[in-house]
């Protein structure tokens, strides 16, 4: 009986499907235990998340700085607060020439919705004519009207200051709570490795090590890419004559955020502001309508060629490889539940949940079991035997005396 269990479970076969087994049932029990966490804890909460997450992405931002100066001898408090000082100064800087340019440009395209909602009405209603088709063109853009009762007006405008003050309430506590972080990382980092088992702690130290330098790497490459996207496409729609040039090459940096889909979503209102506005200006000054439209279509898309060819590879780290269609599943996952905060954090997430996994496979899918193995986790001389790992074998024939020691074969494990 022992040696049918024993032939049975040496099947390789076999084993690849009980190693599948255990993976699916662990996913689903995580998942399952995520859901209860998030429902009964994290969500009560949520309020805490904005200013954490601006926190967490100021360290991420200047931790390498900070690390850099302390390094060089200066105390970790002081390279906190220069390196802060620095970096807010800067922001202030750019916002004082950005700001006034885009508030002007917003206060501008306010006053001018209704007469580009009426002329997108008028384009649609000629199309509608010209194909003959029977579309109520009336009422498909009525949504947008800014029309409505002074009490919803007066909603809105109360709306609009709650949305205000929340958004300033983040800055500042996320601003505060990312410089004590940020002075006190160090401090932090030995607290948590004390509530860590000795046993474990390699282990566990080398998973936070990969996701941090994932999650690093992604954010800061990706904040310098939205920066670029945003500016360069500021000055190609500007060059061709775009109205509400600053606002539209904004909203393109900073959509520019969410992977795959980010840059088509940021180029809709380009198209909308060329098909319906009645004059343009800039370097060119191309015709409002279709050479408009292609003129700022070309610039944006000479725009992304740049960053996809030359400032993406040397700027974001490659730490981060998902398959396209993982990044899209999570962008759609996490827009259904977080809506924009969700698809922001979606890859960096999958990213996360990817390092979890693999080191899960590499550390502790084995089958058949073994008995009498310590676990590799705890002792460090132990060779990784996971899937795809490599594991030393011994020379086939013992050195002979006064020879050298031979060196050992490195074979695939199975």
């Amino acid at each position: 009986m022992d040696e049918d269990r024993g032939r049975l479970l040496s099947n390789p076969a076999v084993s690849r499907v009980v190693r599948w087994g255990l993976v699916a049932w662990s996913l689903i029990g995580v998942g399952y235990l995520t859901l209860i966490v998030y429902r009964y804890l994290l969500h009560p909460i949520r309020i805490v998340f904005p200013p954490l997450l601006l926190a967490m992405l100021m360290v991420y931002l200047l931790n390498p700085v900070v690390s850099w100066m302390e390094r060089r001898g200066l105390r970790r408090g002081w390279a906190s607060l220069i390196t802060y000082l620095v970096f807010l100064g800067l922001v202030g800087v750019g916002l004082r020439f950005l700001v006034p340019a885009v508030a002007g440009q917003v206060s501008g395209f306010a006053k001018s919705v209704p007469a580009l909602l009426d002329n997108a009405q008028t384009s649609l209603a000629e199309l509608n004519r010209g194909l003959n088709l029977n579309v109520d063109t009336s009422s498909l853009l009525q949504s947008f009207s800014p029309s409505g009762s002074g009490g919803e007006f007066i909603g809105r405008i109360f709306s609009f200051t709650a949305g205000v003050v929340h958004v300033a309430v983040v800055l500042v506590l996320g601003i505060v709570l990312g410089f004590y972080l940020l002075m006190d990382m160090p401090k932090i980092q030995r607290g948590a490795m004390s509530m860590i088992p000795a046993r474990r702690r390699p282990s566990v130290i080398s998973i936070l090590e990969r996701m941090g330098k994932a999650l690093g790497g992604y954010f800061r490459g990706q904040l310098l890419v939205a920066l670029f996207v945003g500016l360069a496409s500021m000055i190609g729609l500007w060059t061709v004559g775009l109205p509400y040039w600053a606002l539209v090459g904004m909203v393109a940096g900073l959509f520019n955020l969410i992977p795959l889909v980010g840059p088509f979503i940021g180029g809709i209102p380009a198209l909308f502001i060329a098909f319906t506005a009645q004059e343009s200006s800039g370097l060119i000054g191309l015709e409002p309508g279709w050479p408009l439209a292609i003129g700022s279509s070309v610039a944006l898309l000479l725009v992304q060629q740049i960053d996809n060819h030359i400032i993406s590879p040397n700027v974001v780290a490659r730490t981060v490889k998902l398959h396209p269609v993982t990044v899209m599943l999570g962008l759609l996952i996490g827009g259904t539940l977080l809506g924009l905060w969700g698809m922001l954090l979606a890859v960096p997430v999958v990213a996360m949940v990817k390092i979890l996994v693999l080191h899960y496979w590499d550390t502790r899918v084995q089958w058949p079991p073994q008995p009498g193995t310590p676990e590799r986790e705890g002792d460090a001389s132990m060779p990784a035997r996971g899937p795809g790992s490599v594991a030393e074998t011994e020379p086939d024939a013992p050195p002979e005396a006064g020879s050298p020691e031979p060196t050992r074969r490195l074979t695939p494990a199975t």
